[in-house]
C-alpha cells in the first residue's frame, strides 16, 4: 500500500528540516527523505565542522601574533585530537536528528528519492505519495573531468581525515577553499593554491582580496594563478597536480574545492519533466518548478542569492507559510550578506564596492583603516579596513565590506544599520558599550 502525504520534502539539510517541522507544526501530514546522513551536509561534513577547525586556527593565529610581543607563546594544535574532539560532538547528530524528527511526529524515509511521476516518488523500492514536493537536496562537490580525477579528494575527505597530510594542493580559490588554507596552515601543513583564472573570492571586493592574498603569502601559502589543471598522477609517494602550462606541482594530497554544484542529478527529475539549469532546478518567484506541485528551495535551486545556509533557511521559512497560506505572496530576500572562514575574514553587505564604483554619480565609498585601534591593537593583529558605501543623495549607508579578524561580527553591525536605513548622523546618536566590537563602528564616524 502506497503512503500519501500532504508534503514531502526531499533532503534533511537545514532547509529541509526546517520545513517539515514547520509544516508539521501547521497540522500538514509530513515525510522526509533522507539519502545520507539526516541533518545534511553542514551538519555532518560541512560548515559546521569547518567551524569548529577555524576556530582551533584562530586561537593558533591569536597565539602567534601576540608571541610576537614576547608575552606569550605560539600554540601547536594537534589535528587528531582536534578531529577526536569534533567527531564526539557530531557522530551522533544524526540519530539526534532522525529520532527527533520520528517524536514530532513526522515519518523519515531513508534512502535516494526518484520522482515516478509528478505526485510520486520511489525510494529503496517503495514508492509514496505526495500531493506537493519539496526538493531540498543541497549542493555536492564539483568534479573534474580530467586525467586522474580519481586521484583528487574533495572537501568531505578534508574535514573528515583522521591525519592531516603535510603537504597539500587545494584546486580553487573560493569561499571553502580559503577556509581551508586558514585550517590547514594552522595545523602546521604546506599548501598550494591553483586557481584556473587571475580572481579569488569573486564576489568579494578585489582590493580587500589581494590584501588578504598577501597576508596569506607572508603565511607562507603559495598561490599559482593562471593555472588550468589538466591531469592529475600518482607518484610513488605522492601526487601530482600538472597544469595546461605543462609545470607539475607535488603534494601529500590534493583536494578539488573548485564549488559546489546542484545535488539533482540522481532525482529522475528529466522523467518528469522538472526544468533544470546550472545554477540548479529552475523556480519562481514563488520557489514553484514549472510544474506547480513540486517546489525546490536552498542550494539546489537556481535563485539568484548566495548558496548560503543562512538563505536557505529564509526560502524554507518562506516556503512554510506560502504552503499553508494564500499562496500569493513571492519570496522577497533580506540584504545580501556573507562572511569567509579565512583569517582574517573578509565580510560585506549590502550594495558591493564594485557596483558602486561603476556607479560613482550615486554612491560615494568611504575606506578606514582601524589596524592601530585599541580593539585590533591588542592582540597585535596585521589589519583592520572596512569601506563603507553611502548614497549621495541621502548620505545613507547602503554598504559596507571589512577586512578583520572581526569582520564578520563587524559587518553585522553594519547590517543592522542598513536595515534600518541609517544615515551617518543618525549612526552618531547611538551609544554601545564600551569597550565592545559594536563601539569602533561609531568611532568610524567621530
Amino acid at each position: 500500500m502506497t503512503k500519501s502525504y500532504d508534503v514531502i520534502v526531499i533532503g534533511s539539510g537545514l532547509s529541509g528540516l526546517t520545513i517539515a517541522y514547520g509544516l508539521n507544526k501547521k497540522g500538514v501530514s509530513v515525510a522526509i527523505v533522507e539519502a545520507n546522513k539526516f541533518g545534511g551536509a553542514v551538519a555532518n561534513y560541512g560548515s559546521t565542522r569547518k567551524k569548529e577547525l577555524v576556530a582551533f586556527a584562530e586561537l593558533k593565529l591569536t597565539a602567534q601574533q601576540l608571541a610576537k610581543t614576547g608575552a606569550v607563546n605560539e600554540l601547536t594544535p594537534n589535528w587528531q585530537s582536534a578531529m577526536a574532539y569534533i567527531d564526539s560532538l557530531e557522530n551522533t547528530e544524526s540519530l539526534e536528528h532522525e529520532t527527533a524528527l520520528r517524536k514530532a511526529g513526522i515519518d523519515t524515509i531513508y534512502g535516494e528519492a526518484i520522482f515516478v511521476d509528478e505526485h510520486h516518488i520511489e525510494v529503496a523500492g517503495s514508492q509514496y505519495e505526495g500531493e506537493k514536493f519539496v526538493i531540498a537536496t543541497g549542493a555536492k562537490s564539483r568534479t573534474l573531468q580530467i586525467e586522474g580525477s580519481d586521484y583528487l579528494k574533495d572537501s568531505t575527505d578534508f574535514l573528515t581525515q583522521k591525519e592531516l597530510p603535510k603537504k597539500v594542493i587545494f584546486i580553487g580559490a573560493g569561499i571553502i577553499a580559503f577556509a581551508f588554507i586558514t585550517i590547514a596552515e594552522a595545523f602546521d601543513t604546506e599548501v598550494t593554491v591553483i586557481q584556473h583564472d587571475e580572481r579569488a573570492l569573486a564576489a568579494f571586493d578585489q582590493e580587500l582580496v589581494y590584501k588578504l592574498i598577501e597576508l596569506n603569502k607572508r603565511r607562507g601559502i603559495n598561490y599559482h594563478f593562471d593555472e588550468q589543471l589538466i591531469a592529475v598522477k600518482k607518484n610513488r609517494d605522492n601526487y601530482s597536480a600538472i597544469t595546461a602550462k605543462g609545470i607539475e606541482y607535488q603534494a601529500d594530497a590534493i583536494y578539488c574545492v573548485a564549488g559546489r554544484i546542484p545535488n539533482i542529478s540522481d532525482l529522475g527529475i528529466e522523467r518528469i519533466g522538472i526544468e533544470s539549469d546550472q545554477h540548479g532546478i529552475v523556480v519562481d518567484e514563488y520557489l514553484t518548478t514549472n510544474i506547480s506541485t513540486i517546489y525546490a528551495c536552498g542550494d539546489c535551486s537556481n535563485t539568484s542569492v548566495p548558496k548560503l545556509a543562512t538563505y536557505a533557511v529564509w526560502e524554507a521559512d518562506y516556503l512554510v507559510e506560502h504552503l499553508t497560506g494564500d499562496g500569493l505572496k513571492n519570496i522577497d530576500y533580506p540584504l545580501s550578506v556573507m562572511s569567509t572562514f579565512s583569517q582574517p575574514k573578509l565580510a560585506q553587505v549590502g550594495i558591493s564596492i564594485s557596483h558602486a564604483k561603476e556607479h560613482q554619480d550615486l554612491y560615494s565609498v568611504e575606506t578606514i583603516d582601524m589596524t592601530d585601534w585599541l580593539e585590533y591593537k591588542k592582540n597585535n593583529d596585521a589589519i583592520a579596513l572596512v569601506k563603507v558605501i553611502y548614497q549621495k543623495s541621502d548620505n545613507r549607508i547602503v554598504g559596507a565590506t571589512s577586512l578583520s579578524n572581526q569582520a564578520d561580527l563587524f559587518i553585522n553591525y553594519f547590517t543592522m544599520a542598513l536595515h534600518a536605513g541609517w544615515t551617518k548622523s543618525e549612526l552618531k546618536k547611538i551609544i554601545f558599550a564600551y569597550p565592545s566590537l559594536a563601539n569602533d563602528v561609531l568611532r568610524a564616524y567621530h
